[in-house]
This record gives structure tokens, C-alpha cells and sequence, in this order.
């Protein structure tokens, strides 16, 4: 199977953006590839679950029911400054994402199929 990497760095502003990039990193899993989200920017807001399960795109689609496709089944990655700017932390996570640094998404990247949202 493939690795696909999925580069997510819209926040809440842009609901049809981040949940499409969720949604097609779900499509991966269940199709047995290895996926990585990498959240950037204005996307790490997804790290708290209690926004999260307001988005929704106009066609109806929500974000949380994808995300935890991904916890359970793939990796949520946080950009460390990013993070730290928005005044979140590793223990401000949950289950499923980790904190992780731009050297390891060139590294994930280098052997992935990129998506970038």
C-alpha cells in the first residue's frame, strides 16, 4: 500500500477545506495506505475535539466522524511552533495527535503522495 500525507493549514474560517482534507485522508485508511495528517497553521485549532464537532461543510459533511477515522486508524501530527503560538501544548491533545516538528514533514514527504489543504 501507499503513504499519503495530507497538509492541512486551514483553521475553522475555511469548514469545506479542512473537512475534505479529512475526508480523503478516511478514504486512505479504509483503503489499508498509511496516512498522516499534519496539522499547520490555523488548522492546529482541530486539535480541540469540542470545535471540531461543529464543522461542516455546505454539503453537509462533518469533520469529526473523518478525524476519528484518523485517530484510530492513521496519525495526527501538530506543528510544534504553530502550536505553541496558539498556546497549545502535548498535553492539550488528544488521543491519536502528537506534536511534531517541520524536519519530519519534509521526512514524511519525502516518501508520500502529498495532499495539501
Amino acid at each position: 500500500m501507499s503513504k499519503f500525507l495530507f497538509v492541512l493549514s486551514r483553521g475553522p474560517e475555511d469548514p469545506t477545506r479542512a473537512v475534505r482534507c479529512f475526508q480523503f485522508a478516511k478514504i486512505a485508511a479504509e483503503k489499508g495506505h498509511d496516512v498522516t495528517v499534519f496539522l499547520v497553521d490555523d488548522a492546529v485549532y482541530f486539535a480541540n475535539l469540542g470545535l471540531t464537532e461543529r464543522i461542516k461543510c455546505p454539503t453537509g459533511d462533518e469533520m469529526l466522524p473523518y478525524l476519528q477515522t484518523i485517530q484510530e486508524k492513521g496519525k495526527i501530527l501538530v506543528c510544534k511552533p504553530c502550536a505553541a503560538t496558539r498556546m497549545l501544548g502535548e498535553d492539550d491533545l488528544p488521543a491519536g495527535f502528537e506534536i511534531s516538528t517541520g524536519m519530519v514533514l519534509i521526512d514524511l514527504a519525502e516518501e508520500a503522495k502529498v495532499f495539501s489543504f
